[in-house]
């Protein structure tokens, strides 16, 4: 299925898996890899729902820091595609249709688990990548949306089977009255038309695994070859006593720059990384601004990538404490059985340090598959600006200062 072009305004279009979510079932469940438009269409599909009939829906998900977070702006880009933003107001954490009361509204469900029982009367749950959702928050959800002709929706990215939203409707005993449906870039009408079929040919050129997993949607094969396996992602309290480290890769051409904040914690073995802040194709003279995005991080030392001593340069006349990090022979292997020797603790909002932990493999050989002990280089940025922030506490060589105090910590 292949347009032409992108739909007009008020023009809507679905494949004949997503039609499926106009017809009634308890569960509703997407899943399947990049490009098959599962967000997209649940979205465009709630906003019409919405239009026509009186229904609240709660949009949950596991990690939301604030509404930024969720998928508000998103339904509000279909609303006004289809042609329906006079009948809607979109207030600052929900939307409501002025026409017959429809209310959406968003939640987290990581902060208290608990606090799924305000779920209570929804017509629809929307999970959205269900594939963080935990057991503990699966438990609660389910029985708390219990409205007669209630609906729960699920859309995620596979990753492993183990994962509790794959054993709920993929294991052996899936539930009864459910729609699943597995889908790809091929139920995505407008695909073609997007920068993606360029992306998904180049990955399936260089490492077919990696493809089927992105994009096809199959679990990921390459688990034994991972890198960190000691990770996950969760919010700790961090005490003022703490000192926060800072790390730094400088990007080149189209790779990315990545600063990262985070505390090392020694006596529980925990690096929690508490910010990020990544940005590709970035002019030298935008760099001080991105970094002003990462709380603290002019008042302490930055360890940074030492191939562009000219940016150190420029940084540090610009407000900022950077030094350069070493690198040797050795030096990235050393770092990394460093790290492996600690939980990492991400927080939900470091979504990119997140995607590349999960995705850091040794290279295989081909076509044998034996692991080799050579990291991949490639989509490591944020992993290398941790080694680097954390090479003072690892070779106790460069002691990390404060160089001024404005105002109390957060």
């Amino acid at each position: 299925m292949v347009p032409a072009a992108a739909p007009g305004p008020g023009e809507v279009v679905f494949s004949e898996k997503y039609a499926r979510l106009f017809e009634k079932a308890r569960y509703k469940a997407y899943y399947g890899g990049r490009g098959g438009g599962k967000s997209h269409a649940i979205a465009m599909a709630i906003a019409l729902i919405c239009a026509n009939k009186e229904t609240r829906v709660v949009c949950a998900r596991q990690f939301q820091n604030s509404i930024k977070d969720s998928v508000k702006e998103l339904l509000e880009q279909k609303i006004k595609a289809l042609g329906l933003e006079s009948i809607f107001e979109f207030l600052r954490t929900e939307i409501v249709c002025k026409k017959n009361g429809s209310r959406i509204t968003f939640t987290g469900l990581d902060r208290n688990p608990d606090s799924v029982k305000s779920l209570e009367g929804a017509d629809i749950c929307w999970i959205e990548e269900a594939r963080n959702v935990s057991q503990k928050a699966l438990d609660l959800l389910i029985p708390t949306i219990r409205k007669p002709g209630s609906e729960i929706w699920c859309s995620w990215n596979p990753v492993n089977p183990d994962d509790p939203i794959d054993e709920y409707f993929r294991g052996p005993f899936p539930p009864e009255d459910a729609i699943i449906e597995e889908v790809s870039f091929e139920d995505n009408p407008w695909f073609w038309i997007t920068e993606m079929p360029a992306e998904m040919e180049l990955m399936k050129k260089k490492d077919k695994q990696r493809y089927e997993h992105i994009w096809l949607g199959h679990y990921d094969q390459q688990v034994e070859a991972r890198i960190f396996k000691n990770w996950r992602i969760d919010r700790i309290k961090i005490s003022d006593s703490e000192t926060p480290r800072f790390g730094m890769d400088f990007g080149f051409q189209n790779d990315p720059n990545a600063l990262i904040k985070m505390y090392i914690l020694e006596e529980e073995k925990i690096i929690y990384i508490a910010a990020e802040a990544v940005a590709p194709k970035l002019p030298i003279d935008q760099l001080p601004a991105l970094m002003g995005t990462v709380s603290e991080s002019r008042l302490f030392t930055i360890m940074a990538d030492s191939s562009r001593p000219e940016t150190i340069d420029y940084l540090n006349g610009h407000g900022y404490q950077v030094l350069a990090a070493k690198k040797g022979p050795g030096s990235v292997r050393e770092g990394i059985t460093w790290l492996q020797g600690y939980e990492i603790v991400i927080d939900p909002e470091c979504v990119v340090t997140a995607n590349e932990i999960r995705l850091y493999s040794w290279k295989t050989e081909q076509p044998s598959g034996k692991i080799l002990p050579i990291p991949e280089d490639e989509d490591n940025h944020c992993i290398d600006a941790i080694r680097y922030g954390s090479e003072p506490v690892r070779t106790g060589g460069v002691k990390i200062r404060r160089f001024k105090m404005l105002g109390r910590r957060r």
